[in-house]
Formats: structure tokens, C-alpha cells, sequence
């Protein structure tokens, strides 16, 4: 009697540990369309940031940027030839020169194009 009980416990305690482990290492996804924006700002201040090495702190985190609407190439938008973001799906129901309003998640600067990456961008108000 005694041998079953320590082994249900020792079965208990694994199976617990091992489903924290799980959800620990195997964390859910971040859902930016929810998520409230840090900072709010237009294409032109976001990059001049980059360049003056001002905005480390920016990286990984949602953004609300606007802008005008430069070039459109299927699931990407450039704003202002200085914020390129990336969407989950093709981008419809916008056009080169319309001002847009959009959050995204910050992943980065390209020093070669001097331009500022969003990914999982979703478009706010045209």
C-alpha cells in the first residue's frame, strides 16, 4: 500500500513538473493587435532616433507609427522611404500617398538602407 502511494505522488510531481516546464519554455505568442503601444510616433522622428543611437530601448516593443505611404509590395508597406512593416496577410484598401496610422512591433534599424523594420503590423486608420 505504502509502495503505491509514493509512487502516485512521484507520478503526480512529474506530471506537474513537466507541464510547467512546458509552459514555461513554450510560451504563448505575442498578439500585438492587443498589445498597447509604447510609443507613439511619425516615421521621420522613429528613424532620426536610430540614426542618433537614441532608441535601443524601442527594440522588440509595439509602436504606433504614421506616415505617408511611399511603396506597397504585397504583404509590406514603406512609409515616408524611412519605416518598412510587415503584415500577416496582402495589404488592400490602401494606396501610395495615403496617410496611415499603424502598430507594429519594432525588430530593428538597417543601417545599409537606413530604414526601420516593423513586423506583425496591423493598419489603424487610413
Amino acid at each position: 500500500m505504502k509502495k503505491k502511494i509514493v509512487f502516485l505522488i512521484v507520478m503526480l510531481v512529474l506530471v506537474v513538473g513537466t507541464y510547467t516546464g512546458y509552459k514555461y519554455l513554450y510560451k504563448d505568442h505575442r498578439n500585438i493587435t492587443k498589445e498597447v503601444a509604447v510609443v507613439e510616433t511619425s516615421a521621420t522622428q522613429l528613424q532620426e532616433q536610430f540614426q542618433n543611437n537614441a532608441a535601443e530601448a524601442l527594440l522588440n516593443k509595439t509602436l504606433t507609427v504614421t506616415g505617408i505611404i511611399t511603396q506597397i509590395e504585397g504583404k509590406s508597406i514603406t512609409i515616408d522611404d524611412k519605416v518598412h512593416c510587415s503584415f500577416k496577410y496582402e495589404v488592400k484598401d490602401v494606396q501610395i500617398g495615403d496617410e496611415v496610422h499603424l502598430k507594429g512591433r519594432c525588430i530593428g534599424y538597417d543601417d545599409l538602407f537606413e530604414i526601420v523594420k516593423l513586423d506583425q503590423s496591423t493598419i489603424i486608420t487610413v
